[in-house]
Parts: structure tokens; C-alpha cells; sequence
């Protein structure tokens, strides 16, 4: 007697039977879109990323912890041929020269920031304007955001490298960064520092300025570094504001309602003046609450002196 399987049943079975293959297809189809969306964007990106060179004047002796020859990536900023680049390849330096188009142009040193590790350059191509990458916005960025490096490794041609944003941090370490720095796993290798972070959509949002780790980099967000620049170019020099504070975090065990506390308060200073003490709690500094040194890195890192 042959028995009927019913047709729910075969149905269901086919349907599990090629699942996984649908599923395999899709995370294919899916992979192979974004490989074609990162292969794009480096190619509409990559003329604005140049390699710096830097020459250095040996140290006296002999004796020097940096190699006289520095090498990172820049990456321009204006048509007009102004780059910026991480500032501990280029300050000090006797001589720069930026790769560009196949050419070795000259380079004029316009200001350094070691606060924020920024340097701004500007080169002089001939018949040529510079192509400026677009700005983004670093503050629609969330943990998990795709994020895209682009940079010259070792002495090799430039290249992306593709992570995620796993953070945003105001330390690394025992360092305190001037301002929350994006924490991204892109791998970040001799020869990079100073090359530019795109978004998903090829949008300016860090600059390299730190490794981390074996394969996470540190970024400048875009509008921290905007504002060096934009005092480099227009004063000559960062305008970093400040106080004349030291403040101690306390946890929230320690003190729910308030986190910041004045530790010390330096003659001569703005806060001085204006009658800080210490054992003072920080609530508001202008229109912003302040409960960590996060909120108080990141509110006076945007302010002019003379605020």
C-alpha cells in the first residue's frame, strides 16, 4: 500500500530545505552591494587624500626619538590646495613635500595644534585645483556606524580600510584627549596618521590621529577639527579658551547630583577673578549642564579665548 505524504507537509519541508540557500544568497547579495559602495567611494574620494613627507633636522648627538624622515597621509580641505594632516609628522619640520598627482609639490607649514594633533598645509599645483572632500556631520554617528579609512600604509599606494564606530572617548589611557574623540576599528598603520574618516555616504566625519590597540584608531571628529583650522587660517593659531581649572570626576556613588568638582584653582585666571574655589561643584558652564569631563572637555573645546 503506498501511503500519502500530506501537501502541508511537503511544503513545509521544501521550505526548510531551501532556506538556508535563500539566506546564503541574501548575505551574498548584501556583501557583494556594500563591497561595490565601498569600491565607489574610495574611487570618488581618493584624489583628495595625498602622502605627506617630512624632513626633520637630526637631533643634537644624534640621539632622537622620532625618524628624521616622517611620512603620514593629509588630505585637502579647500580647492585652493589647503591640506591638513596629524601634526607630529610635519611640526618641526625643515621641509614638507605632498605626493599629488604623481608630482612631489612643496609644502607651506601654516600652524600646528599639538593639542588636537592638526596640521595645516598648502600646496601650489600648477593649472590645477584641489579636490576638497565633503563634510559630514560626526554627531550622527552612533556605535556600530559604518565608518571608511583612507590612507597610505607603509610605502604602499593609498588604500581604505573599512570599521566600525565602537565609541566615543575622552581618554586614552592615562591621555585626556582636548575634546571626545571617535573610537573606530580601522587599523591604523606606519604611514596613516592624518588620513581622513568617511561615512557610509563618502562624508568628511574624523581625521586619524592615534592608534589604538592592534586594530582601532582614534579620530578627531570633523567640526573639532574645523574649528582648528578655521583659527589656523584666519589668526594664525588655535584660539583655545580656557579657565584655569582643575577638576576632580566623582562617581555617582560618591555625589549623584553633582560630578565635577573644583580641585584646584590657578592664580592669575579667569577663574580666579571670578571667585572659584575649590571644593566647588561645576553645574552649568553657559547653556550647558556639565556632569562629567566629557561635557566639560567638549563645551570649552569650541569656545574662542575671550568668551
Amino acid at each position: 500500500m503506498i501511503s500519502r505524504i500530506p501537501a502541508t507537509a511537503v511544503v513545509c519541508w521544501f521550505s526548510a530545505a531551501t532556506w538556508p540557500v535563500a539566506a546564503d544568497d541574501r548575505a551574498a547579495s548584501l556583501l557583494e552591494a556594500i563591497n561595490r559602495e565601498v569600491s565607489s567611494l574610495y574611487e570618488k574620494s581618493r584624489d583628495a587624500v595625498v602622502r605627506v613627507h617630512a624632513l626633520h633636522r637630526p637631533a643634537p648627538g644624534g640621539i632622537t626619538l622620532m625618524p628624521p624622515r616622517r611620512v603620514g597621509t593629509g588630505f585637502f580641505i579647500r580647492p585652493n590646495g589647503t591640506l591638513v594632516t596629524a601634526a607630529t609628522i610635519v611640526s618641526g619640520a625643515e621641509s614638507c613635500t605632498v605626493e599629488f598627482h604623481n608630482a612631489h609639490l612643496m609644502a607651506r607649514l601654516l600652524g600646528c595644534d599639538p593639542r588636537s594633533n592638526l596640521a595645516v598645509l598648502k600646496v601650489d599645483p600648477p593649472n590645477r585645483e584641489t579636490p576638497a572632500l565633503p563634510l559630514g556631520d560626526p554627531h550622527d554617528l552612533h556605535v556600530g556606524s559604518m565608518v571608511v579609512a583612507i590612507g597610505f600604509p607603509y610605502d604602499l599606494p593609498s588604500a581604505p580600510s573599512v570599521g566600525f564606530v565602537g565609541g566615543f572617548d575622552i581618554r586614552q589611557g592615562r591621555h585626556v584627549f582636548p575634546t571626545s574623540h571617535l573610537r573606530a576599528s580601522c587599523r591604523l598603520s606606519p604611514g596613516q596618521a592624518g588620513s581622513p574618516l568617511l561615512n557610509a555616504r563618502g562624508e568628511l566625519v574624523g581625521m586619524a590621529v592615534a592608534a589604538h590597540a592592534e586594530n582601532d584608531c582614534y579620530a578627531l571628529p570633523i567640526d573639532a577639527a574645523q574649528k582648528v583650522w578655521t583659527d589656523i587660517l584666519n589668526k594664525g593659531a588655535p584660539q583655545h579658551g580656557w579657565v584655569g581649572l582643575e577638576v576632580t570626576e566623582k562617581s555617582a556613588d560618591v555625589a549623584p547630583a553633582a560630578r565635577l568638582v573644583v580641585a584646584q584653582v590657578f592664580s592669575n585666571t579667569p577663574a580666579a577673578q571670578a571667585g572659584f574655589l575649590p571644593g566647588d561643584t561645576l553645574l552649568r558652564i553657559e547653556t550647558n549642564d556639565v556632569h562629567r569631563l566629557a561635557d566639560l572637555m567638549n563645551t570649552m573645546f569650541y569656545r574662542q579665548a575671550g568668551d
